[in-house]
C-alpha cells in the first residue's frame, strides 16, 4: 500500500535550510564579517594618526619660530658704575641680571663696544621695531638704530620706571667702535683713561657719541634684547 506523507507548508519551504545551505551561509557571514573589521581599523588608524602627527606639528613649530616676535625692546640700568664691570661680558651680565628681576623674558645684551669688538657684530640686526619696555617706538629697525638718530629717548629701566644719564657705549652712531680708548676695554676705572657715553636724554647722534669722560666717571648702560 503506497504510504502518503504530509506536505510542508509554503512558510516551512520558504525557511527550511539543509545541512550544505547552513555551512555555506556561516562561512558567507564570516567572510564578509573579517573584511569590515580589517578596512574599520586599517582606514582608521593610518590616515587619522599619520595625518594628524605630521601636519600638526611640523606647521605649529616652523610658524610660531618665526613670525612670533614683534618687536625688540630696550632699556636702560638704573645703576650707575665706573668704566671697571667686567668688559663686554660683564656687561651683558648686568643686562641679562636687570632684565630677570624686571620679569622680561628673552635675551638681553649690552649697546657696547671696544675697539676689539663692535655691537654691528655681536648683537641682532633686528627687521622689526626696538620700543623702551613701555611701548614707546626707539627705532623702525636695525637700520633705523644705526642711521646717526632714534625716534624716542632709552629713559626708562627695565621696570619701566624713568631713568636717565649718561651711559657707558664705546659705540659711534653708525654701530662701530669708537677707535681712541675704551678703558681697557672697559676693566679699568682709573681716571687717566677715558672712552665713549651716550646721553640718555638724545635722540640725535649723542644718544649713543656724546663725550668721552673718565674710567672712574660711574654711568648707565643701554641694554637691547635679541
Amino acid at each position: 500500500m503506497k504510504r502518503s506523507f504530509p506536505r510542508r507548508s509554503a512558510i516551512q519551504d520558504a525557511t527550511y535550510i539543509g545541512p550544505l545551505r547552513l555551512a555555506l551561509a556561516i562561512v558567507m557571514v564570516g567572510t564578509l564579517g573579517c573584511a569590515g573589521t580589517d578596512a574599520g581599523t586599517d582606514s582608521g588608524t593610518d590616515s587619522g594618526t599619520d595625518s594628524g602627527t605630521d601636519s600638526g606639528t611640523d606647521a605649529g613649530a616652523d610658524s610660531g619660530t618665526d613670525s612670533g616676535v614683534l618687536e625688540r625692546r630696550i632699556f636702560i640700568t638704573d645703576t650707575p658704575q665706573n668704566a671697571d664691570f667686567g668688559g663686554i661680558v660683564g656687561a651683558d651680565a648686568l643686562c641679562a641680571s636687570q632684565a630677570v628681576a624686571a620679569g622680561l623674558e628673552g635675551e638681553f645684551k649690552a649697546w657696547l663696544s671696544t675697539r676689539m669688538s663692535s655691537v654691528s657684530s655681536r648683537l641682532t640686526h633686528s627687521s622689526v621695531p626696538y620700543v623702551l619696555v613701555d611701548g614707546t617706538p626707539v627705532a623702525d629697525d636695525w637700520d633705523d638704530l644705526v642711521d646717526d638718530s632714534i625716534l624716542g629717548p632709552i629713559n626708562v629701566n627695565a621696570n619701566g620706571d624713568p631713568s636717565t644719564g649718561d651711559t657707558w657705549t664705546g659705540t659711534l652712531a653708525t654701530g662701530d667702535p669708537y677707535p681712541d680708548d675704551d678703558c681697557a676695554g672697559f676693566t679699568s676705572g682709573s681716571a687717566a683713561g677715558t672712552a665713549l657715553c651716550g646721553s640718555s636724554a638724545r635722540t640725535d647722534a649723542r644718544w649713543t657719541d656724546n663725550e668721552t669722560p673718565g674710567c672712574s666717571t660711574e654711568l648707565r648702560l643701554y641694554c637691547i634684547e635679541q
